[in-house]
């Protein structure tokens, strides 16, 4: 190659290339900067240009005795390269690997920005130390697991040998009953942490999930607090042990109930004078692969401290013998097995903001779920709407009627649009059974399921129809129409 032709080649790479190169007289002043040096430490051209190279290696990040090495080698080798600590323009501290040769008018160098590798490897041996401690606790919650079933056994066969009479006793029992349902919760929470819990994995629909967690946590938190439930996307679905993951949303609500009486506390209001909340928010990315569930209070949020450690196992803020520090790391831990992931965000004194996101069914992943046009009929307002919003949640799409002659009339209308017909049997005007027997004498094969309240209520078996009692089980419920809707 024509030296013409190979300086035009090594003016682009220096110009266009995407790592940072310099060039310096033999004094070290910096003469040529190529635009990623610029673009990576984020100065101008003529802030550097000039400028000694050691304004970049500002102590304390290196001493004279190394720069006086490198010179050295420089002078001696031809060739430097090594690491080092530059500081940016906006005083932001980056790793490079650097390598340096001598030239006839100075030097001249090329670097990588190590900090995604940095990034990586600190990523690398935190889930080695996670998987460490996983071990660990696995360990010890099987062990702990076997000392709490001898204890319970005996405080059953101690509670058997009591009298009534025996008052001060019993108060003491039922502390002790206490304390073991808080070590067995701690237990379950190692178990799920080390992932050597047995699980019942099967689809999630999350709405019901949230609706019924939500439901126990105000039954058992703060009067004071408001928890407010948004929905994005109606009817996602995850595979996951449905047991486990509401335990672990209810950690989640738990947390944040705790960051709001400590503030309380701290700031010493009364209960007039500020409303705390937690918005509980449920939908769907952007990218449709996965669910989110986000759980936000209006707390004093988390020193910076605290949010680098909070998801670390046993690190906890909660005075001694009230935390273990294992909330949110085992929901962490949880989201992980499935695929998914647990993030937080906080801002002092405003909120603290986590993301819970698993990955949707596979069978929703790219299809909008519409699993049929169901027809709903009963005569009390409450129980039809709640069962409206449990059939969209499950993907279908629902038609509803207050009594029955107004369930014929849409059925005599959209018959033929119709998959399945849930209907009470004691309603004004024409009950469900007199409705069916209409609807059979056109339609043998459309599914019909009848509900009552009564024990004794019976149905003619010519009607082929099926029959559930009250309160109607959601699962149940979805089920019957899964196997018998096509």
């Amino acid at each position: 190659m024509k030296d013409d032709k190979l300086n035009h080649a090594l003016r682009c790479l220096f110009e266009q290339g995407r790592d940072p190169m310099f060039i310096t007289n033999e004094r070290g002043y910096l003469s040529h900067v190529n635009p990623a040096f610029l673009n990576l430490y984020g100065y101008e051209a003529e802030d550097v240009i000039g400028k000694p190279l050691s304004f970049l290696l500002q102590k304390p990040l290196h001493d004279v005795i190394f720069y006086k090495k490198i010179l050295r080698q420089l002078l001696k080798q031809g060739s430097w390269v090594g690491e080092v600590n530059v500081v940016a323009e906006s005083g932001e501290i980056i790793t490079v690997w650097t390598q340096m040769i001598r030239a006839d008018v100075g030097f001249s160098a090329i670097q990588v920005d190590l900090r995604e590798r940095d990034k990586i490897t600190r990523k690398m041996e935190g889930l080695s130390r996670l998987q460490s401690v996983a071990t660990l606790a696995g360990g010890v919650a099987h062990e702990f697991n076997n000392i709490l079933g001898g204890i319970q056994g005996h405080l059953y066969l101690f509670k058997r040998h009591l009298s009534e009479d025996q008052e001060k006793e019993h108060a003491r029992l039922t502390r002790i009953d206490g304390l073991m349902r808080r070590a067995t919760s701690l237990v379950q929470n190692l178990l799920s942490f080390s992932r050597q819990k047995p699980t019942a994995m099967r689809e999630i629909t999350l709405l019901p999930l949230l609706e019924e967690t939500i439901d126990v946590a105000k039954k058992s938190m703060d009067k004071m607090i408001h928890i407010r439930l948004s929905v994005r996307d109606r009817g996602l679905i995850v595979f996951a042990d449905g047991v486990i993951l509401k335990q672990h949303v209810f950690e989640l609500i738990s947390n944040a109930e705790r960051a709001l009486l400590q503030q309380r506390k701290k700031m010493g209001y009364d209960y007039n004078s500020q409303e705390d909340h937690i918005n509980i928010e449920l939908g769907m990315t952007q990218d449709g692969k996965f669910a989110e569930i986000f759980v936000r209070d209006n707390g004093l949020g988390m020193q910076d401290a605290t949010l680098r450690h909070c998801l670390d196992p046993f690190f906890t803020t909660e005075p001694v013998g009230e935390g273990t520090g294992l909330g949110l790391s085992s929901v962490a831990a949880y989201a992980q097995q499935l695929k998914g992931s647990l993030e937080v965000e906080s801002v002092l004194g405003e909120y603290t903001s986590i993301c819970l996101r698993l990955p949707l069914s596979s069978e929703m992943v790219g299809q909008e779920i519409k699993n049929g046009l169901v027809l709903l009929v009963d005569d009390d307002d409450d129980l039809r709407q709640s069962m409206e919003e449990i059939l969209n949640c499950h993907g279908y799409d629902v038609m509803t009627a207050n009594n029955g002659v107004e369930g014929l009339d849409l059925w005599r209308k959209h018959g033929k649009k119709l998959d399945a017909i849930i209907m009470d049997i004691i309603m004004p005007n024409m009950d469900g059974i007199e409705v069916a027997r209409e609807i059979r004498k056109e339609d043998e094969n459309i599914p019909i399921c009848l509900t009552t309240g009564y024990s004794y209520q019976s149905i003619p078996s010519s009607l082929h129809v099926n029959l559930m009692r009250k309160p109607l089980d959601p699962s149940l419920l979805a089920e019957y129409l899964a196997c018998n809707i096509p």
